[in-house]
């Protein structure tokens, strides 16, 4: 059972309470709920002799990985909290996506301690291996709303010509930019426009609008972070293991997932500037 107001499950019989474990036979340690042995077992260092930054190296890729689950966790739950109107719920969990790629971008600028003849020591026991070959990171672009034709068919073309499972399976579905750009219609609002028309009479949809914008906003903080961590690492004119470079990252860094509300400041500084032209030639 669903509670409309806070969007948690609810145990609906004493039964299913009593299913709950507990008790102290039925408690985990810490290390046995989190897997820490196999956890710990994950990192594998493939340079000979083992460098000792590539340890740092894996780790925070790995971090990232861990991220990244989290985020199309989240941002699953806001598109389905924004389709039942639950925009508390919807606001919640879109702050802490937009925590969590904060603390990602963070994450990653760590690894600018890495010293560029340093990584070279290791670079070429990686083979291969990009971030380019990231299937939730690209998972994430499609879910929040990058469906570019031309970007999809590049998508394709680096998975020998189809995309894998995860990636068809969201493409499948509406994003969460489409879920985002239809709420307030869905809410008899008529549009984006007026809602931050009049903040205060649509106070929840102004906060998720604005919520949306962080979001767009902190990815382009972590593509410039990523594009200045490249460069720092192996150089601006340099190319990656998986054959991306800067100069592609640098054409990436403006995506916008929501565009739609970027277009309404547009619009309020057209309708501004107009109403003083008026207000003067009055």
């Amino acid at each position: 059972m669903t509670d409309r107001n806070s969007g948690t499950e609810l145990y609906e019989t004493k039964a299913e309470v009593a299913a709950c474990p507990a008790g102290p036979s039925d408690s985990p340690t810490y290390s046995s709920y989190l897997h820490v042995d196999e956890l710990l077992e994950l990192q594998t260092p493939r340079s000979s002799p083992e460098h000792p930054d590539e340890l740092h190296f894996i780790v925070t890729h790995q971090a990232m990985e861990l991220w990244f689950k989290v985020m199309l966790h989240e941002l699953s739950r806001v598109q389905e909290y924004l389709e039942k109107q639950i925009w508390t719920q919807a606001l919640a969990k879109l702050s802490r996506v937009n925590l969590i790629l904060q603390t990602q971008t963070a994450q990653m600028g760590t690894l600018c301690s890495l010293d560029p003849w340093a990584f070279q020591q290791f670079r070429g026991f990686l083979g291969s291996a990009s971030g380019f070959q990231s299937v939730q990171f690209r998972a994430l672009e499609l879910l929040s709303g990058l469906r570019d034709p031309s970007y999809i068919a590049r998508l394709s073309r680096d998975q020998h010509g189809r995309l894998p499972e995860p990636l068809d399976d969201i493409l499948s579905k509406p994003s969460l930019a489409e879920t985002a750009s239809r709420a307030a219609g869905a809410a008899d609002v008529g549009g984006w426009s007026e809602v931050y028309s009049d903040p205060e009479l649509h106070g929840p949809l102004f906060l998720i609008g604005e919520a949306l914008l962080e979001y767009d906003r902190q990815w382009v903080m972590w593509r410039q972070e990523h594009l200045l961590l490249v460069a720092r690492v192996i150089g601006p004119g340099s190319t990656g293991t998986g054959g991306g470079s800067s100069a592609y990252l640098q054409k990436r860094i403006d995506i916008k997932f929501f565009p739609f509300l970027w277009d309404v400041r547009d619009s309020i500084t057209a309708s501004w500037t107009e109403r003083r032209g008026d207000l003067h030639g009055a």
